[in-house]
This record gives C-alpha cells, sequence and structure tokens, in this order.
C-alpha cells in the first residue's frame, strides 16, 4: 500500500499540483478579466453620461442663441404710392441739372428773359416761362434751345402778351424735351402705365 501523506497545512501555490495550480490561476484570471470587465463597463457608462451631458449643453446653448438671436426683418413692401414717390425723387436728383443750365446758357440773349425753369421727369421734359419783345424772338429763342445739347426740341405751350408792363412783352410758357430723361417713363408710372 502506498502511504497517503495529509498535510492540512496548505503548501505555496508553486508546490501544488499541476492542476490544482492551473485551477487556482484560472480563477486569478477570470477574476482580473471580471474586474478589466467592469472597468470598461463604468468608463464606458462614464462617457455615454458625458456625451449626454454635452448633448443637452448643445442644446441649451442652441436655445439661448435662438433667444438671443433678433428675428429677421420682414421684407420691405413698398405701396404703389411709396413707389412713385420714391421714383419720382430719385428722378429729381437724378435730372442732369448740369448739362440743362449749360444749355440755357448757351442760348441766353438779350432779347429773351428766362423767368422760371422746372423738371417734369414723368415726361422727361423741363418747362419753362420766358419773355420776348416779340414772336419772332421767341421762336428763334426756342429753335436754338431745341437744337442745343441736352435738349432734342423745344415748343411753346401757351403765349400771352404782358399788359401790365408798358413795354408789353410777350410771356411764354415752353417744353424743352431732354435727349434722355433721368427715368424712364414706364418706371415712373409704374407697370399699369398710369400717371396717378
Amino acid at each position: 500500500m502506498r502511504r497517503l501523506r495529509i498535510d492540512f497545512v496548505q503548501p505555496p501555490l508553486w508546490r501544488l499540483p499541476v492542476a490544482g495550480r492551473d485551477r487556482r490561476l484560472l480563477l486569478a484570471f477570470s477574476a482580473l478579466a471580471a474586474l478589466a470587465g467592469v472597468a470598461l463597463a463604468w468608463h464606458w457608462l462614464e462617457t455615454a453620461r458625458e456625451i449626454d451631458e454635452a448633448k443637452q449643453a448643445i442644446a441649451v446653448a442652441r436655445q439661448e442663441l435662438v433667444q438671443r438671436t433678433p428675428p429677421p426683418a420682414p421684407p420691405l413692401l413698398l405701396s404703389e404710392l411709396q413707389a412713385r414717390a420714391t421714383n419720382s425723387a430719385i428722378a429729381q436728383l437724378n435730372t442732369p441739372w448740369p448739362a440743362v443750365l449749360d444749355g440755357f446758357e448757351r442760348v441766353a440773349t438779350g432779347e429773351v428773359a428766362l423767368l422760371q425753369i422746372e423738371p417734369d421727369h414723368r415726361r422727361g421734359l423741363v418747362k419753362g416761362v420766358a419773355e420776348a419783345k416779340n414772336h419772332q424772338q421767341m421762336l428763334l429763342y426756342l429753335a436754338v434751345l431745341g437744337a442745343v445739347d441736352p435738349f432734342a426740341g423745344a415748343m411753346v405751350r401757351k403765349q400771352e402778351i404782358n399788359e401790365k408792363d408798358v413795354n408789353r412783352p410777350l410771356r411764354f410758357m415752353f417744353e424743352a424735351l431732354l435727349d434722355e430723361p433721368a427715368i424712364p417713363d414706364a418706371a415712373v408710372r409704374g407697370p399699369a402705365g398710369d400717371d396717378g
């Protein structure tokens, strides 16, 4: 019979039989793997929580940004009357005053007195009032005025003799057509084509 050695003192790991040693090493590695798994799961949950917090912070920041950003201004819509007034003001500002005044200065004579001029941008002309000593001088003045740049023609609209003046001059209203109007007629009148 074989002798059996019973020892109640646990021997160190390196002195254990091979099967027992492998079993304990396997348990140790399993415990380490379980701890590593728990640590990875905790790290993953922590990362997921941080991502959720970041998403919530971004959502709050976007909401604050939307609240702080003023709403876009509504598009400016002009009524027809406002559009006409704007076009009229632009046409008056675009009247070629230096060229118009130069044209009147080139035809100035001692026989005709220019009393008033006024642009009519809707019709692309300049209205005026002048006085001449007789019809011949009036017609000569208008013929020369109509041939001078920036005018494309001139005509009498109304004439009368000034009875209050002792010299009885001929007062006449005229229109001198501009070569290029400040604003085309259709743009001032609008799509309907009416003068208002």
